[in-house]
C-alpha cells in the first residue's frame, strides 16, 4: 500500500482555516484581507499562507489593489464536502475509496490547532527507522494523520 496522492484543490481545502475563508468568499463577490482577517480570526501572516495556497491551487485570486488593501475572489467554485455524519465516501480518491470498501482499517489521528505538522512528519519518521517499517499507507494532512489498516480478517 503506497502514500495516497490527493490533488491541490483538495488538500488545500482539507485545512479548516482555508475551507472557512474559501467559504466566506463564496458567499461574497469579493473580500479584501481585513474583512478575511475580521470573519476568520487568524493572524494577517497565517492568513496570507492561507491565502498563498488557495490561489496557488487556483481557487482564489487576488484581483485588485487599491491603496494598500487587497481584494479577493474565487475563481473556480468546488463542490464542498458534505457534512460530518454523511456515510458516502464519495468525496474520498478512488484509492481511498477501493481500501475502505475491501475492509482496510482507517484511523485518523487529529493534530491540534496551533501544533506543527514537520513535528508529527519527525515523529513517525522515527518510528519507521526504530521499528524498521516503511510508512506505507500514512498520509500527513494539515490537520492530521491518516492512517489505513490491513483489510479486517474475518
Amino acid at each position: 500500500m503506497g502514500k495516497i496522492r490527493v490533488d491541490g484543490r483538495t488538500m488545500s481545502l482539507s485545512h479548516p482555516t482555508r475551507l472557512a475563508m474559501y467559504e466566506e468568499l463564496l458567499n461574497a463577490e469579493e473580500m479584501s484581507t481585513v474583512m478575511l482577517q475580521k470573519s476568520t480570526g487568524v493572524t494577517r501572516y497565517h492568513l496570507y499562507h492561507h491565502l498563498q495556497s488557495l490561489e496557488k491551487n487556483g481557487l482564489v485570486e487576488n484581483h485588485r489593489n487599491e491603496g494598500r488593501a487587497r481584494w479577493w475572489r474565487v475563481t473556480e467554485r468546488v463542490t464542498l464536502t458534505p457534512a460530518a455524519g454523511n456515510d458516502s465516501f464519495a468525496n474520498l480518491p478512488a484509492e481511498v475509496q477501493s481500501l475502505l470498501e475491501s475492509g482496510s482499517r482507517m484511523h485518523f489521528i487529529p493534530i491540534p490547532s496551533g501544533r506543527d505538522v514537520t513535528t508529527a512528519k519527525k515523529a513517525l519518521d522515527t518510528i519507521a527507522e526504530m521499528y524498521g517499517a516503511e510508512k506505507t499507507g500514512v498520509t500527513l494532512m494539515p490537520n492530521g494523520i491518516l492512517v489505513l489498516g490491513p483489510p479486517k480478517r474475518s
